[in-house]
């Protein structure tokens, strides 16, 4: 199982928080070794109208190491390239911050991953780093920084069926013709 710490905002302690069918209890003795983390993996999602696109993809990129960060673009750095999100990003960062396919999550600021990649080098020297983003995109941001480090770049096949914007033209396509009540 793995675990991100966080801080304790009330004593400025550092915590785990161990699910209670974890099958650990009050009073076992837990391995906490940053050591052993031998591949990173990072993924990068926008997470706008999450789909089963979305969770094949980050699920994809969990199998290929020990430790698994996903970021998450701003609002800002996703309209530099298409149109805003519906979901804003508290939102969209709450749901992949609550997938167990997914150990941490970092904002992301543009849609070049390179600033948490390098982040990621320095607090884990030892650790080669995988960087996922699906193959609908020839050029992956960050990809430079990964070969350089002697990374690896993984484009797992996009899924074909389920898109943000072919969801939105499907809704389009159901409700043309009827008013919605809120």
């Amino acid at each position: 199982m793995k675990k991100v710490v966080w801080a304790n905002k009330s004593n400025g302690q550092l915590c785990v928080t161990i699910p209670k069918e974890a099958g650990i209890k009050e009073g076992d003795i837990v391995s906490l070794e940053k050591e052993k983390i031998n591949t990173i993996v990072y993924s990068s999602i926008t997470a706008d109208l999450f789909h089963y696109g979305h969770l094949k993809l980050l699920e994809a990129a969990n199998n290929l190491g020990d430790f698994h960060i996903c970021g998450i673009p701003t609002n800002d750095a996703i309209k530099s390239y298409k149109e805003a999100p519906i979901a804003d990003f508290k939102e969209r960062e709450a749901i992949v911050s609550s997938l167990r396919c997914v150990d941490m999550v970092m904002t992301e600021n543009s849609v070049d991953p390179t600033e948490n990649l390098k982040k990621i080098h320095n607090q884990f020297k030892n650790a080669k780093i995988i960087l996922v983003h699906g193959d609908d995109w020839e050029e992956v941001p960050g990809s430079e920084y990964i070969k350089k480090i002697k990374g690896e770049v993984v484009q797992p096949p996009y899924y074909q069926k389920l898109s943000t914007a072919k969801i939105i033209n499907k809704i389009f396509e159901i409700y043309k013709d009827r008013k919605l009540k809120k």
